[in-house]
């Protein structure tokens, strides 16, 4: 059931309907004594048979009554609301919805009772927005980060609703995570801990009846989007700049150790956690137009990005000083070999972790780069309002 908060109070259905509106905001009904001309509220949808989306639906009981509940239903969703006020307001009513509103109101001098219902429709929404889910399915390393891009910037008083929106759940155990924006646009979901190898986990943002308001419009979710991906084995690969040499773990046990040539000085290759991105047979890499100084141009085999500013894992048949010494432009050079067998193991989301180069990772240059931070520092942005490995149940408008 999805929630329309900022009511103050809703009531139950009502069987009475309301008869004899004398004039625009002024509802009428029978009251226990049989008056039908008892003026129990006022309403700013009497004779409205349709609202714009997002407007508020306000309801203010006329002396001496006084509103008890308020019931709303909307389409296929109902909640109630105690009131126990002279007024009532809503936040804003989600567009394409059937709507009835029912007050029940009180005279406390008399304990008389009385019942104002009021039925209309809302319309389209004048904008929408939409969101994008990664990964949507596959098979994934156990540093994968999940995100969801939106196709504009949400405003930082809605990101808090936005989270308390998207759900993510996993089996065959619960995992610790939160929620943080990386962007304007974009909000990933880290776990504390890499992802257990073999993790099934499951995607939700119901994002469909979500307002956001940029420059006085407001937009509603397009649609709601859900994605399944599953966690592979554990492979991490550990780089070792002092020794020249890289040790490769499947699921915490050793499997193969290799030579590396990791930057040579002004090409220093970073220290940190990364994560494998995109697996590229052949890759063409050249600092035309980057630098004038050793300029190159090479066809380079069995490449796997690590680093969103073009640090590379990859075959270097060129390179004499692999196991010996560092020479790269600032990859990680493999001999042919063993860059084929890295290839072929790799998932996007594998952990590539390199030490003792002198020169630190940031916490955005790569997908993997949030590792880097703290998991404190990575779940206190949304602190109170991050959802962990929550199964969604409700939305929060």
């Amino acid at each position: 059931m999805r929630k329309v908060q900022g009511i103050a109070a809703i009531a139950v259905v009502s069987s009475l309907v309301l008869a004899g509106c004398a004039n625009p905001f002024t509802a009428r009904g029978k009251d226990t004594t049989g008056d039908i001309n008892v003026v129990a509220a006022k309403t700013n949808v009497d004779d409205v048979s349709k609202i714009k989306a997002g407007k508020n639906i306000q309801v203010d009981a006329q002396d001496p009554w006084t509103i008890e509940r308020v019931v709303l239903n909307m389409t296929g969703e109902s909640e109630t609301f105690t009131v126990n006020a002279s007024s009532w307001k809503s936040k804003s009513i989600p567009p394409n919805q059937n709507v009835t509103v029912e007050a029940f109101l009180r005279n406390p001098a008399t304990g008389d009772t009385n019942t104002v219902t009021r039925q209309f429709t809302t319309g389209k929404p004048s904008s929408t927005y939409s969101a994008q889910l990664f990964p949507t399915q596959g098979t994934y390393g156990v540093g994968v980060v999940p995100t969801v891009t939106f196709d504009q910037a949400i405003p930082n008083k809605r990101r808090k609703a936005i989270v308390r929106n998207l759900h993510v759940t996993t089996s065959p155990e619960t995992i610790e995570g939160s929620w943080r924006w990386t962007s304007e646009s974009k909000v990933a979901f880290r776990p504390a801990k890499y992802w257990p190898a073999k993790t099934k986990v499951s995607l939700q943002a119901n994002l469909k009846q979500i307002p956001i308001k940029v420059d006085g419009v407001t937009s509603w979710g397009s649609s709601d989007e859900s994605s399944n991906f599953k966690i592979g084995r554990k492979l991490v690969v550990s780089i070792n700049s002092d020794t020249y040499s890289a040790v490769v773990k499947i699921n915490d046990k050793k499997v193969r150790s290799f030579g590396i040539s990791l930057g040579k000085p002004g090409y220093t290759t970073r220290s940190g956690i990364k994560t494998i991105t995109d697996r590229i047979p052949v890759q063409r890499m050249t600092n035309e137009g980057v630098t004038n100084d050793e300029v190159y141009d090479l066809q380079v085999p069995w490449a796997r990005r690590v680093t969103d500013t073009g640090e590379f894992l990859h075959g270097a048949p060129w390179n004499g000083n692999i196991g010996y010494a560092n020479t790269s432009h600032g990859c990680t050079n493999l001999t042919w070999g063993d860059a084929k067998w890295l290839f072929d193991q790799a998932l996007w989301g594998d952990v590539v972790i390199t030490k003792n180069t002198g020169r630190p990772m940031d916490t955005t240059n790569g997908p993997g780069a949030v590792w880097n931070m703290s998991y404190a520092q990575w779940s206190g942005q949304m602190s109170g309002a991050s959802q962990t490995n929550t199964a969604p149940q409700s939305s929060d408008s």
